[in-house]
């Protein structure tokens, strides 16, 4: 176990959550190897012991219990406090839910008049649609700009044919006009 893992689970073990055996046995291991997490989690139970040592205000009667001060020993449990309220509200919510799966208490049901519903259903039908006809005017376009750049190639291709093959006409008939001064003059 290393050191980021022994820190998520030294709370849990600490205050006694539930941890799964392989995880504290591997938790204790590294206890015995890892000096730093050894005294951290021997400063956090010393520091446990001692909130859990604290008297309350009941507990000294001499003290004001309006007074404002905390004394050592004053201890709240407000995580448990905020457990059994979340608790109840989901036994209330389960079974609200269970009531009205039995029937026992009506369902709220949502009620869209009939146009509106309607009107919903256009809106859905045409967005789609819409959506369509961007996606196929979008191919239309990449279609069209691949068949001009494959007409400015084959243009290209063509011109520079044709270029080629005024050169060489050029050629050939410089050569003729040549032989030809040369015929005449012998």
């Amino acid at each position: 176990m290393k050191c980021n893992e022994s820190i998520d689970i030294m709370l849990n073990v600490i205050y006694g959550e539930e941890v799964e055996p392989e995880k504290v046995c591997g938790f204790f291991n590294h206890l015995k190897e890892c000096a730093g997490c050894d005294q951290e989690f021997n400063e956090m139970a010393e520091t446990r012991t001692m909130l859990g040592s604290w008297i309350t205000e009941d507990e000294v009667p001499e003290m004001k219990k309006d007074s404002g001060i905390r004394l050592p020993g004053r201890r709240m449990n407000w995580w448990g406090t905020v457990q059994k309220i979340a608790a109840t509200l989901l036994i209330a919510a389960g079974a609200v839910a269970a009531g009205q799966a039995v029937g026992l208490l009506p369902q709220k049901q949502v009620q869209i008049p009939e146009a509106q519903l309607t009107r919903m259903i256009n809106d859905i039908v045409v967005e789609r649609q819409s959506e369509g006809w961007m996606v196929i005017g979008k191919a239309l376009i990449s279609l069209k700009e691949d068949v001009d750049s494959r007409n400015r190639q084959q243009a290209e291709v063509f011109y520079e044919d044709l270029t080629q093959m005024e050169e060489r006409f050029l050629r050939v008939m410089e050569e003729n006009q040549a032989k030809s001064r040369e015929m005449t003059s012998q």
